[in-house]
């Protein structure tokens, strides 16, 4: 996954966060700014101060944060350390002393909250009446609206029969592109903004499996529940895309669905439905698009070794349905499985980071 990254350039006038308002201002990166190549870049101390707040912002320490903070520390330790002092506190600065020499990172998730403290008391020194007035109508005019039309985050879609290797693709694709997003939300099928329907029965509610593992031994709902559950996962679709995907993409996470609705079109009874097939083509105009669709293929003898819970002649035959979505959708594409692991997520890494760079 080291392997895997996009340089992408931030451009501040001051640095905040929610929370920690104005906690580097420009001036103090300004004033100690050094000569570097061709480029100005901070003092080593304001790096070191830095990489601290940030990752106190984050709650997100590791072994390789902790050897950039060692390198930058002993430039000038005598002078960085009465610095840490002046700016965290002693308290802080005696932790901070100690990750350093012994690289524990339990030492900062055991005492976090009094980083988090030390860091919002940084952010109110250097916060005033003005600064909140200036950043409050920066975010309400500029970044929010910006945001909400022209979302940073993206979804992608994972199609394919059992034995396409979904979940592990999944996984490997949250390590390579995870650089390039605010985190990752994996969801199965629909936003799921609501409950399985069966949860909201007040005499005998029932919970959604977390598994289908054998998707075609279950009896069939009637004609009019089918038709009910469709019409009511549709909503979700609609409502949960706007109130939970969408507010995903705004704060700049990758939403993954391990399937989607367009599995619909492939394998009603997956899902208990008695209904005739054109129905979810026919609604489909009214579902929301993912802005990628990966459909993973193969020879169906190749997914029914990975798993045997279809018969090769079903496999065979979703197959063939699942290639007509990709032929039937631009923003969809085929991705063949049968090869190497690396080289499926590097095509697909390669997509998802194409995509966000249009």
């Amino acid at each position: 996954p080291k392997e895997y990254f996009q340089l992408q350039l931030d451009f501040y006038r001051a640095i905040s966060r929610r929370g920690y308002l104005n906690i580097m201002p420009a001036e103090d990166m300004l004033e100690t700014r050094r000569f570097y190549k061709c480029f100005y870049v901070p003092d080593h101390y304001v790096e070191l101060k830095y990489m601290w707040i940030r990752r106190t912002i984050k709650k997100d320490l590791q072994e390789e944060h902790i050897a950039i903070a060692k390198e930058l520390f002993e430039h000038n330790p005598q002078e960085y350390r009465q610095k840490l002092i002046c700016d965290f506190g002693e308290k802080v600065t005696e932790y901070v002393m100690q990750i350093l020499e012994t690289g524990n990172t339990n030492i900062f998730y055991d005492n976090f909250d009094l980083f988090k403290h030390s860091a919002k008391k940084i952010s109110r020194k250097n916060t005033t009446i003005g600064t909140v007035i200036k950043y409050t109508t920066f975010m309400l005019f500029t970044v929010i609206p910006k945001r909400v039309f022209h979302k940073c985050g993206i979804s992608v879609a994972f199609l394919s029969p059992d034995g396409g290797g979904k979940t592990t693709i999944i996984e490997r694709i949250k390590d390579t592109v995870g650089g390039s997003f605010y985190g990752t939300k994996v969801l199965y099928m629909r936003p799921r903004l609501l409950k399985n329907l069966g949860h909201y029965n007040l005499v005998n509610p029932s919970e959604e499996a977390t598994s289908n593992p054998n998707p075609h031994d279950k009896k069939l709902h009637s004609p009019l529940k089918s038709l009910i559950r469709f019409l009511f996962y549709n909503f979700d679709y609609q409502v949960g895309t706007w109130l939970k995907t969408d507010k995903y993409k705004i704060k700049k996470q990758l939403v993954v669905y391990d399937r989607y609705y367009y599995d619909y079109y492939v394998d009603l009874k997956r899902y208990q439905y008695d209904l005739p097939k054109w129905l979810p083509r026919v609604c489909a105009p009214f579902i929301p698009k993912p802005n990628l669709v990966f459909v993973l293929d193969g020879s169906a003898e190749c997914l029914h070794s990975r798993k045997q819970e279809l018969s090769v002649n079903e496999i065979e035959r979703q197959l063939l349905e699942y290639r007509k979505i990709a032929e039937d959708y631009s923003f969809a594409q085929l991705v063949n499985v049968e090869r190497n692991i690396d080289e499926i997520v590097d095509d697909i890494t390669t997509e998802i980071l194409k995509y966000c760079n249009q």
